[in-house]
């Protein structure tokens, strides 16, 4: 495959990024101790001496691990003087994991944004260089136009990242079949009401054994798109995890809508319909145990169908839409937005290697991409991989319902040239969203609505400390002309102008 000519530029300086700290653990899936720098630094070295390269891949993708690991094969099949060192962590670990070997100087050669924090933000501060220079020039067309944007994948004429997939909602329920019948549940839940009363039937029938509802508690992240996607669900103006909007002029996490979905889960917390052990596992861990038929529902996304048709073929489960409240109807969960994913580390030793391997990621004869839609892991940015190759029934009943019941709402950074700026400079509120919902789940919160009301006013004036801080128009957080029930549309952005 040939290249255009490499103009590389290796950074001698790093910036650590300073909203986020700590080091997390690095359990590696390529058999060799990732936390042993050093050691990697002169295998690398010693490898590059010989001919022999390695290539650092860090990432989150656990719902395609299967997939990623046919994928190495081939790739070092087609690249004999190339060894993938593949490391996948939960999103939590990798937030924190990065920054720490960022700031050693040591990261990996492929990686991506963790969750939070801005395209914008991470080339300022070193840790990724363009990719335009390393891939062949028909590479980019291939790809859906709309998986590329502006302060997402690219910056300017430089394509810092690409995203892995078309933005899919993250936040559908998934519901066993056999559970609900046993209990005597005959209808698929679609209120609060009949949701929480399924949750309870369910419990008791278990006796212990299986419960009404279970999730990746300890991740903070997924609470925060469960609490999001049912004040949504609700009627409620929120933005998407992660962005920020405001609804008359405040930050809307006290709003009746938002109040409602706390006191769902505190509902299903007071009849016990929640798993005992829902606090202290991962997204991974629920889901395993929901395959195990420990719970009836789980809130999580699509990556969910590959994994249990591979591991749990025998498990008999459906999908249904966030639940809403009694009497309410034609409302939306927010769509899915997208995201950037992987780029290439500013200070590389192999920048023409790692781009090799961001194209074969995306090249029909080495499988990824069809092999995850194929197994319903995800929704291909590449068009005519999901033309060909979209043929799981799960898969297709979980992209139906979430193309059904899903709205794209407003975004920031589309309307105003100082929203990267804004977002680098925002700081969160404590207890969070995500982290009030833990405490609901583990009875540390029993007034969940002063908790709400005290992260709506906290939140409130840091977004306009923020705002005052870049120069940004507070009012440009505020949509005054949009419909939840509808897309937010060019025209509506052009609107408000």
């Amino acid at each position: 495959m040939k290249l255009k000519k490499i103009g590389a530029v290796l950074m001698t300086t790093m910036m650590l990024f300073s909203t986020v700290a700590g080091c997390g653990a690095m359990p590696s899936t390529g058999g060799s101790d990732t936390e042993t720098t050093g050691a990697n630094n002169a295998a690398q070295e010693e490898n590059s001496d010989n001919g022999q390269i390695t290539l650092r891949v860090v990432d989150w993708s656990d719902g395609s691990a299967t997939q990623r690991q046919e994928f190495h094969k081939k790739f070092e099949e087609a690249h004999p003087n190339i060894k993938i060192e593949y490391t996948m962590l939960t999103v939590d670990q990798f937030k924190n994991t990065i920054v720490t070997m960022i700031k050693s100087g040591d990261g990996p050669d492929l990686f991506p944004i963790p969750v939070g924090l801005t395209l914008d933000t991470a080339v300022a501060e070193g840790w990724f260089q363009p990719i335009n220079d390393y891939v062949t020039e028909d590479f980019r067309s291939k790809f859906d136009p709309a998986s590329f944007a502006e302060g997402v994948t690219d910056i300017g004429d430089d394509w810092y990242t690409v995203t892995e997939q078309m933005p899919v909602i993250q936040c559908l329920f998934f519901y066993n079949k056999d559970l609900l019948q046993q209990a005597g549940v005959t209808k698929v839940p679609s209120t609060y009401s009949e949701f929480r009363e399924a949750c309870k039937k369910v419990t008791e029938a278990g006796k212990g054994n299986a419960y009404g509802l279970i999730d990746g508690g300890k991740q903070m992240n997924r609470m925060d798109v469960m609490a999001r996607s049912l004040a949504a669900a609700a009627g409620g103006k929120i933005a998407a995890t992660q962005k920020v909007l405001t609804d008359n002029g405040v930050a809307p996490y006290d709003s009746t809508a938002m109040r409602e979905a706390m006191g769902l889960i505190k509902g299903l917390v007071d009849d016990g319909s929640i798993h005992p052990d829902t606090i202290n596992i991962s997204a991974p861990e629920a889901r395993e145990l929901f395959a195990q038929g420990q719970a009836a529902f789980l809130c999580q996304g699509m990556w969910c169908v590959s994994q249990w048709d591979a591991n749990n073929p025998g498990l008999n489960y459906g999908v249904m839409a966030v639940p809403v409240p009694d009497g309410t109807s034609n409302t939306y969960v927010q769509a899915g937005e997208l995201s950037p994913w992987m780029g290439i580390y500013k200070q590389s030793k192999h920048p023409k290697e790692a781009a090799e391997y961001l194209m074969a990621l995306y090249d029909e004869d080495f499988g990824y991409q069809q092999s995850n839609v194929e197994s319903g892991s995800f929704v291909s940015c590449i068009p005519e991989i999901n033309e060909k190759y979209m043929t799981n029934e799960h898969m297709k009943e979980y992209y139906t319902i979430a193309q059904e019941t899903s709205k794209v709402v407003p975004t920031l950074v589309k309307r105003d040239e100082k929203a990267n700026s804004f977002y680098a400079e925002v700081k969160d509120v404590q207890p969070s969203l995500g982290a009030i919902v833990q405490g609901i789940i583990a009875k540390s919160i029993t007034d969940y609505d002063g908790s709400l009301k005290t992260l709506a006013d906290g939140t409130t004036t840091e977004w306009k400390r923020a705002c005052e801080a870049v120069g940004m128009d507070y009012n440009s957080l505020e949509f005054s002309n949009w419909d939840p029930t509808k897309d937010y549309t060019d025209a509506d952005y052009a609107a408000l102008k």
